[in-house]
């Protein structure tokens, strides 16, 4: 922006012209500037806040990458296990695969637990709380 000081909301209600025209001009001018400044301020918090977000779904990814290597395996050792325990295949069989699948089930369920989707949590929050304030300025402005 400029780098002029900006004159405060009170100082520009006392520079008027003889309608306080001026004032309230310098009071938008204000306003906007501000306005701005904080849409500024919201489009930097959300990007923060999907890096975050994206670092965070990364390591779920990991997770999830295990969660399928560790099912390859499962059905790899299942097979070895058949051919090389042919008397009590089944059971054997059936053992490795139950403790197979317990372990993908449990990393797919940590790394789906992991992930984080949606719209950013503290952007969404401040967004709100703008709101509110701007709605009480218009309310007070608007007597």
């Amino acid at each position: 922006m400029d780098s002029a000081p900006r004159a405060s909301a009170t100082e520009s209600a006392n520079t008027t012209d003889g309608n306080g025209r001026r004032g309230l001009i310098d009071l938008a001018r204000v306003a906007v500037e501000d306005t701005v400044r904080l849409v500024q301020q919201e489009i930097q918090l959300a990007k923060i806040e999907i890096k975050e977000m994206l670092a965070s779904n990364l390591k779920a990814a990991v997770f999830l990458g295990i969660a399928a290597l560790c099912g390859l395996l499962f059905f790899i050792m299942l097979l070895v296990t058949i051919a090389l325990i042919i008397p009590a295949h089944a059971l054997v069989a059936g053992i490795e695969t139950a403790l197979f699948l317990v372990l993908a089930l449990i990393l797919a369920l940590l790394g789906k637990g992991m992930l984080k989707i949606g719209a950013p949590p503290k952007t969404m929050t401040t967004l709100k709380e703008d709101a509110e304030w701007a709605k009480q300025v218009l309310k007070r402005n608007g007597k």
